[in-house]
């Protein structure tokens, strides 16, 4: 397969999967559960500072490898009423081009009394640098998440819309299991630990783009003829991730591992199974009256 198909780097996985910007806020508050949440949700109001750093191993589909290392770092608000915003920056390493994304995002996250909670946001999005290291080209995404926690077992549907070049969606099916172990060190630290699976499906519009027309026609017409779809929603991925935190008082320090084992349709088109890891730190602020 050609060279230029387009392929989702770890630390775009990562960032969807755990973090910016309700993640954060959802990781730090494992050890409550979704009760206590409506309750607190009520109480008081939220800020977290992070800065994260992932190893960001890039597959190529010539077989060759490289490490170009990010940065991440994001601020995030949540007042209590449910509504937050926050503005997230990428920053790449080690490539030969500048390559940076940024983005700022506002939406509105409900829980509720019975376990379900439900998280409806917004981002603007703006990307510069090399196109490998871009994922989704977009400029806007649109993102609805229903969850279910019990007894410590955390379910999530997840669908976002995504405008840029191509219109494409992407829809994720996650379960996990929190884990909470508290007095590690000192009587006021906890240990957090949250093994999750997830599903990927999506579109693959955005694949194409960066093909020539005579590139898109030959990729299509092999992918036809080896029984696979194209230029449809399919199933693209499984995820395993595993976030470990420990955290005293308001600061966080939190070690993530992911794994990734694309769809036959896309190892077929160069896609390969990859791992990563992402080390963060967060700080938290509590608005809450004393």
């Amino acid at each position: 397969m050609t060279s230029t198909i387009k392929s989702i780097p770890l630390i775009v996985l990562l960032i969807l999967l755990l973090f910016f910007p309700n993640h954060v806020k959802s990781q730090i508050d494992t050890s409550k559960t979704s009760i206590e949440q409506d309750s607190n949700q009520e109480n008081y109001s939220s800020a977290i500072l992070n800065v994260s750093y992932t190893n960001n191993n890039i597959e190529y589909l010539t077989g060759e490898s490289e490490n170009i290392p990010s940065l991440f770092s994001s601020i995030s608000y949540f007042h209590k009423s449910g509504v937050y915003g926050g503005f997230g920056y990428a920053n790449y390493f080690g490539d030969q081009t500048t390559s940076y994304d940024y983005d700022i995002a506002a939406g509105y996250q409900k829980y509720f009394k019975n376990g379900f909670d439900f998280d409806l946001s917004y981002t603007w999005h703006k990307y510069s640098g090399d196109t490998i290291l871009e994922g989704f080209n977009y400029d806007h995404a649109i993102n609805f998440i229903l969850a279910y926690d019990i007894n410590n077992f955390y379910f999530t549907a997840d669908l976002t819309y995504y405008l840029g070049e191509t219109k494409n969606y992407a829809f994720d099916l996650n379960f996990s299991r929190f884990f909470t172990i508290n007095k590690i060190l000192f009587k006021n630290d906890a240990l957090y630990i949250s093994p999750s699976l997830a599903l990927s499906f999506g579109t693959d519009f955005w694949l194409y783009e960066g093909l020539s027309g005579s590139e898109k026609t030959s990729l299509l017409s092999s992918l036809k003829q080896s029984g696979y779809s194209y230029e449809t929603f399919s199933y693209e991925s499984f995820n395993f991730y595993l976030p470990i935190s420990y955290g005293i008082k308001n600061t966080y320090i939190t070690f993530s591992w992911l794994y990734t084992i694309p769809s036959k349709k896309y190892e077929y088109i160069g896609w390969q199974k990859q791992s990563g890891f992402m080390l963060s730190l967060s700080y938290f602020l509590d608005f809450s009256e004393k």
